[in-house]
């Protein structure tokens, strides 16, 4: 029998330090310890938990796509929440609400890779899901959870953390990372719901010329990216797209030899 050497590490399924890790972009730490204290009185207690900040408080560190990827890199918790510092939790029971609905997702679809309190369905007609309350008092439900859905709002977003799911690294600025993270995982297999779980965020958002820009680029990047292609591997050459037609009608034989032959006069002609 064949021994390997010693320091040959075997790697075993991840077991994770805690079960949360709240990781959140810092600005106003005032904001922030009245968030952390909602945390620590809805249960997420430091026993269970781990709370992992890019302190922005003065400086610059990361901007959110450098930051979130950083966090969630260092992450040891089973669930990765992303939350905004202007958010707070409600009551006591947040935690185990919070675990009813992911357990809730867990038998529904055991693919789930993202949750949040706020997104939009993959619909040609604008569909909001949205549960969240102000500090008015006003609580905006639109749409009915838990649904399935292509984008989320940034001001609590959890990841499953086993699913390996990261921001691009060619967006960046501050907008804009929820529809990435949901991308992104649609791309590896995991999907995304707007669950049933309330709280208080102080803001309704800025849409300000930033956010213009980094949409431009989100749309730039995915438009380019979903484009149909012709794809070499070691072995096969194939053509993907979104289109039935086109791929039945670009992978056929004859239309192959004819898009080969116009690729090698093309590179013939280069050399001249």
């Amino acid at each position: 029998m064949t021994v390997l050497p010693e320091f040959i590490k075997q790697i075993e399924k991840p077991v994770y330090k805690y079960k949360y890790s709240v990781c959140t972009l810092v600005t106003h730490k005032e904001q922030y310890m009245e968030m952390l204290d909602s945390f620590i009185k809805g249960g997420f207690t430091e026993d269970v938990c781990e709370y992992l900040i890019v302190d922005n408080s003065e400086l610059n560190r990361m901007d959110a796509y450098q930051g979130i990827n950083s966090m969630l890199q260092k992450a040891t918790g089973e669930y990765i929440i992303l939350c905004h510092q202007d958010i707070e939790l409600i009551g006591e029971n947040s935690r185990p609400l919070l675990e009813e609905q992911i357990a809730g997702i867990t038998a529904l679809d055991p693919t789930w890779g993202l949750l949040g309190n706020a997104g939009g369905a993959n619909r040609l007609y604008k569909r909001m899901v949205i549960k969240i309350a102000y500090p008015d008092g006003f609580i905006d439900i639109q749409g009915t959870v838990p649904q399935k859905v292509g984008c989320l709002d940034e001001n609590f977003i959890l990841v499953k953390n086993s699913a390996n799911i990261a921001l691009s690294g060619d967006i960046g600025g501050y907008h804009m990372y929820g529809l990435d993270l949901c991308m992104v995982g649609s791309l590896l297999g995991y999907s995304a719901y707007v669950i049933d779980f309330l709280l208080i965020h102080k803001s309704t958002g800025n849409a300000d010329i930033s956010y213009y820009d980094i949409l431009k680029r989100a749309k730039a990047k995915y438009t380019r990216f979903m484009k149909g292609r012709y794809v070499n591997t070691t072995i096969e050459r194939f053509y993907l797209s979104g289109s039935v037609f086109w791929n039945i009608m670009f992978n056929t034989r004859v239309f192959r030899r004819v898009i080969k032959t116009a690729e090698e006069i093309k590179f013939k002609l280069s050399k001249h």
